[in-house]
């Protein structure tokens, strides 16, 4: 991907509202020089106006998440997929939850509010809180589930009686009641029921508890919460409040790490700015949303991310620039539509008239898409960052990275170091110097590819096991690599940066597989690229090939495919958030577990599935065994998402090379079968495919170590009076 040079940058911690429309401003008027990163631990970001409306079934969960993937990439901010959980003001760094770290130049929180477990006892371990919404959302479907195979009421108390908690008990009523779920539903609170609301909304909501069968607990505060009941402080152990599903809607927090970074805050964690939605302290930080204590206070509420939003983008784009700042006014009243469980609702507007029914329920119905449509698949083309001056730098050695950026960026690696290295580890001298075991034999490999996504950690991770997956394939032991390394014409800061995220992530997966980075060569250019060579160790005698499959062994594969596919989906724009969650975290697993687990049980072939797709894969195995095999179409397994992709006819750039492999196939598959295009499709960090006598046991031997395999098909007698040889087949009974 082609990069525009960049020479400062701008981080947003969080995916909340303010941030989802603050990347589309600042994609529609990018400011020169500056790169934008959104980090955020869930890939879908859920519109807090439409949670009720999913928990009672109006919506799914696509139509109330934004996809931050697919915003980042038509935006073309850059995505890292990590919770923070560190903040050091003071050398501009972030701690994140992979490990790694993150350096800006300037800074936006918007990473929202949690319900506060902390204040009564036995909440946490008990207690389901309503955000973050990722979790929140499994847990209740795991409770729907399980309904299906009971019978009998469930008891679901809600704590909390402000808007999000009245709003979340009537959709819980309505989905039990659509569900035919008997229920006993309680509301409770501490105070009395919507705190800020005219009386008039109070009195039509609390109507509307009352015919959905919730019993209203007002002034009653929670005091301990068990297993299976909530106790009220002043009550008695025999009246006891009984639930199945509790759920935390009450009394907000920050995250820690904000207070703990040393910026002001107030009392509850929040972090104080100015007017301006700047740290008085640090003219470096901005943050917007339920994370931000503005001056006078501000009511926890999404109306407000929203509206921040625009002053946020102009504020963060004025400070680059050097341009004075703007306040944010906020509005002293605004419209309030309360979802009441089903296609009903209750508006108001500050004191004023009180509004309620199923026309408000289509109203605000209208309201909350027209937000979504936003950044739905209708994204508006981005205008790219104006481009600058030619670079009159020259390319051969000129086109090194420079040597201040590269120690910087060096400096905090500390590769595991196997025996035998003797030098290259420290840079001091040219080359490695390696002993090498007199009994074993080097195997030796190299990948290098350019980067599929702009996110150096994980780039550089993947890039590093699908090098040594060369190893794995082959039983040999990793020992020691060199890295190969392109990082596009930013200021050498920000190449800094990338190196030691890129180098990071490698360097991590390197030292799980105890292989000691030695040494690397690093230049610039148009687009982000790495590559490894690998270097391993083996006994002649233990050595895995491709020549000794035999008639009758079982053919397993240890990874699903599809991340050509997955990955063609990312550069057309099209990609889904979770489908490219599943993709990056297969692509992360490393085949050192399923080595391992077969190393005892030596099998007959082995092969890593990478560009020629497993059917290509399949066939070298076949021509150097002299066999034929067996493919059961119905039992490989595929991420999530690719088919649907296929129907779209998104596809890798080379499918059509590798679909010259069906030509050499029996198949049982219409030519418009979408599994046709999965089973040719490159991988990148593929998994592992066997050739195995026992089946069974090597199935069982790789599942007891974590690795989802599957049985895929069989080795067959060589035909030689057919140029076929890969039998495509669904099976029947299937």
């Amino acid at each position: 991907m082609m990069i525009s040079p960049a020479e400062q940058d701008l981080v947003l911690v969080g995916g909340g509202h303010s941030h989802a429309l603050v990347l589309r401003r600042l994609a529609m008027k990018p400011v020169p020089g500056l790169r934008v990163t959104l980090v955020s631990p869930d890939s879908l970001a859920a519109y807090s106006g439409m949670l009720p409306g999913l928990v009672a079934g109006h919506y799914d969960v696509a139509r109330t998440h934004v996809d931050l993937r697919r915003l980042c990439q038509a935006t073309g901010a850059r995505y890292v997929r990590a919770r923070v959980t560190g903040l050091t003001p003071a050398t501009r760094g972030l701690r994140l939850s992979d490990g790694g770290t993150l350096t800006y130049d300037w800074l936006s929180l918007d990473v929202g509010a949690t319900p506060d477990l902390t204040a009564v006892p036995g909440a946490a371990e008990h207690a389901v809180p309503v955000k973050p919404v990722s979790d929140f959302h499994r847990r209740w479907k795991t409770l729907l589930d399980r309904l299906e195979s009971r019978s009998g009421p469930v008891a679901v108390t809600v704590v909390g009686g402000g808007a999000g908690g009245t709003e979340m008990v009537l959709a819980v009523a309505h989905a039990l009641r659509h569900r035919d779920r008997p229920a006993a539903l309680t509301l409770v609170t501490a105070g009395k029921l919507l705190p800020g609301y005219s009386e008039g909304v109070r009195r039509r909501l609390a109507r509307r508890l009352a015919d959905a069968g919730v019993t209203l607990r007002e002034h009653a505060r929670a005091r301990r919460v068990d297993a299976d009941h909530l106790q009220l402080a002043g009550g008695e152990r025999s009246d006891p409040i009984p639930h199945d599903f509790l759920l935390w809607c009450t009394g907000v927090r920050a995250p820690a790490w904000l207070a703990e970074s040393g910026l002001p805050c107030d009392a509850g964690g929040f972090l104080q700015v100015a007017p301006t939605l700047r740290s008085p302290a640090d003219p470096r930080v901005f943050a917007a949303g339920d994370c931000a204590a503005f001056p006078g206070g501000l009511p926890k509420a999404g109306v407000y991310a929203v509206r921040e939003a625009a002053t946020l983008a102009r504020n963060l784009a004025a400070s680059v620039r050097g341009h004075p700042l703007k306040a944010y006014r906020p509005q002293r009243r605004f419209l309030s539509l309360l979802s009441a469980g089903g296609r009903d609702a209750v508006g108001s507007r500050g004191p004023g008239p009180t509004l309620s029914g199923g026309w408000v329920w289509r109203w605000k119905d209208h309201i909350d898409r027209a937000f979504m449509a936003r950044f739905d698949e209708r994204l508006p083309a981005m205008k790219p960052a104006p481009a600058p001056a030619a670079d009159p730098r020259c390319a051969g050695c000129g086109a090194k990275v420079g040597a201040g950026a590269l120690a910087e960026a060096l400096a905090d690696l500390h590769p595991w170091i196997r025996e035998g290295i003797e030098a290259g580890v420290d840079q001091a001298d040219d080359a490695a110097v390696l002993r090498w075991p007199a009994s074993h034999r080097l195997v030796q490999s190299l990948d290098y590819f350019p980067a599929f996504i702009d996110e150096p950690d994980l780039f550089g991770r993947v890039a590093a096991l699908h090098s040594l997956s060369d190893l794995y394939a082959m039983n040999a032991t990793p020992h020691s690599a060199l890295a190969t390394v392109c990082l596009p014409r930013h200021h050498p800061r920000l190449q800094g940066r990338d190196l030691k995220r890129l180098m990071a992530g490698a360097v991590a997966e390197l030292d799980r597989a105890r292989c000691t980075l030695v040494g690397g060569h690093t230049i610039e250019g148009p687009e982000m690229a790495a590559g490894f060579t690998v270097n391993g160790a083996a006994p002649a005698e233990a050595l895995w090939r491709k020549d000794g499959a035999r008639p009758g062994d079982a053919l397993i594969l240890t990874k699903p495919l599809g991340t050509g596919i997955q990955l063609a989906s990312l550069m057309q724009g099209v990609a889904r958030g979770p489908w490219l969650d599943a993709t990056f975290d297969t692509m992360l697993t490393s085949n050192g577990d399923a080595r391992n687990a077969l190393a005892g049980l030596r099998p007959h072939a082995c092969t890593d599935v990478t560009g020629f797709g497993l059917l290509g894969h399949l066939l070298e195995v076949c021509e150097h065994s002299d066999v034929d095999a067996e493919l059961w179409v119905d039992a490989v397994p595929l991420l999530p998402g690719t088919l649907a992709l296929v129907e779209r006819g998104i596809t890798s750039t080379l499918k059509p090379a590798n679909d010259q492999a069906l030509a050499r196939c029996r198949q049982d598959l219409n030519e418009t079968d979408p599994r046709r295009a999965a089973l040719t499709d490159p991988q990148t960090s593929g998994g592992l495919l066997f050739a195995c006598a026992d089946g069974d046991a090597a199935l069982a031997a790789l599942q007891r170590a974590g690795v989802n395999a599957a049985v895929i098909g069989r080795v067959t007698v060589k035909n030689h009076k057919a140029l076929a040889g890969v039998s495509l087949r669904v099976r029947a009974s299937c």
